[in-house]
């Protein structure tokens, strides 16, 4: 340990005032103003042999061997009387002050054999933030219970994962599949195991050979034979199709037709089939079948209220259900979100209202989102004019749930059944 006097010449006594005047040690060569935990921990054995609460009554005291007017002076007194009374963590943060101050030479030899002056990391960073934009996930249990909401992690070791819209299907191994449109524009791809456990997000490959795929509008559906089968709006406005296998690999991306869209939903049928809707250019919805052979029918407007014969929406979304049904969602221009059910014979119940909350007699939402589940129930996930998520169900003999706030706040959000009758949701924060 090094002698007292070499101490005295090295952690000199400061004050509040006199902190400008002091010069930086010529001892390093380095300018380290921070120090990572595990060079403290250098410069503490060589000080103190690591003895972070040591008190020998020389005058210096804690693993770093700080003198008391020190200590006082770079504000140690908020944390303890005397620095070997602090925390180790306590110790390293008046320490960081000292090392801003004086620099590496106020340890001397110690800060040199431990290479003080050449390390510049934060000892204690502050824990990642989420922000809006970030992946949450929860799950409606079966018996009506939900999770908390739990933010994803994000794309080659982020904390988070943040993008502008998000799309999830199951499939009939109790996983989920899960597409998110990061902030670069480009589609990523993640799977959530029925054990709870999640892969990393991988990037789809783009279309003809482009390294990544980059869409305004997706969405994924998963289908009985274990494939997922994902719809996606191209950044040319087009319309595009892709399937993940049961194996994990992809077939590729394929342009489905010479039309163009600004919204894009999708849902399985229980013969195979897949019913897509889209919201074209024009604004109208318009519905399309993919067969189990892969051809299209033609794209077809939905009838709209009244005498409209078209039915205009800001947003879509669409569920199949086990009597190969298909229940729809929409949004007018004004956000008031309208129910649609087709018949799996193909004729269609027509568009009406839902009721809105606490006895409101319309709902709007900015984003809305429906599964089918085993039962031939409905559950709906939407959010409000206020930025909240609500939940809602339409069970199979016709009546409503109505609406609950979940208190999550959020700006979209997507929800899948699942065969266990669970329900899985996700949604980006506002």
């Amino acid at each position: 340990m090094p002698s007292r006097t070499t101490r005295l010449s090295r952690l000199t006594a400061v004050t509040a005032t006199a902190l400008a005047a002091v010069t930086l040690s010529t001892l390093s060569a380095g300018t380290a103003t921070a120090a990572s935990v595990a060079t403290w921990d250098k410069v503490a054995q060589c000080e103190s042999t690591g003895n972070w609460s040591i008190n020998t009554g020389n005058t210096y005291y804690g693993g770093l061997q700080i003198l008391k007017s020190t200590w006082d002076a770079f504000g140690g007194k908020n944390y303890a009387a005397y620095p070997h009374q602090a925390t180790k963590k306590e110790q390293i943060l008046v320490a960081e002050k000292i090392l801003a101050g004086q620099g590496p030479g106020a340890w001397g030899g110690c800060a040199v054999k431990a290479g003080l002056a050449y390390d510049d990391a934060d000892p204690y960073p502050a824990a990642p933030t989420s922000k809006a934009g970030d992946f949450y996930h929860s799950t409606r249990l079966a018996d009506g219970s939900w999770t908390a909401f739990n933010p994803l992690s994000g794309f080659d070791g982020a904390p988070f994962f943040n993008g502008s819209q998000q799309s999830i299907a199951s499939t009939p191994d109790g996983s989920t599949q899960v597409l998110g449109t990061g902030n670069d524009g480009n589609v990523y791809h993640a799977a959530r195991y029925s054990s709870g456990t999640w892969t990393g997000w991988q990037a789809l490959p783009g279309f003809d050979g482009a390294a990544q795929f980059g869409a305004k509008g997706q969405a994924i559906a998963g289908m009985a034979n274990g494939d997922a089968q994902v719809m996606a709006i191209g950044k040319n406005g087009g319309i595009f199709h892709n399937t993940r296998l049961v194996s994990g690999s992809w077939t590729g991306w394929t342009q489905v037709s010479t039309w163009d869209a600004k919204k894009i939903a999708a849902a399985p049928l229980p013969d195979g089939t897949l019913q897509v809707l889209i919201t074209g250019n024009d604004g109208n919805v318009y519905h399309t079948i993919r067969k189990t052979d892969g051809t299209w029918q033609s794209f077809n407007a939905v009838a709209g209220t009244g005498t409209n014969t078209t039915f205009q929406a800001n947003n879509i979304a669409i569920a199949g259900l086990p009597n190969g049904s298909t229940q729809l969602l929409a949004t007018t221009t004004d956000n008031t979100v309208h129910h649609n059910i087709r018949n799996a014979d193909g004729t269609w119940q027509g568009w009406a209202k839902t009721d809105g909350f606490g006895g409101a007699p319309t709902f709007a939402a900015t984003s809305i989102a429906i599964t089918g589940m085993p039962s031939g129930d409905t559950q709906i996930l939407a959010v409000g004019n206020d930025g909240k998520t609500y939940h809602s169900a339409r069970y199979n003999n016709g009546t409503w749930q109505g609406w609950w706030n979940t208190g999550m706040g959020a700006q979209k959000v997507a929800i899948t059944g699942l065969t266990n009758g669970d329900a899985q949701m996700l949604v980006t924060r506002n």
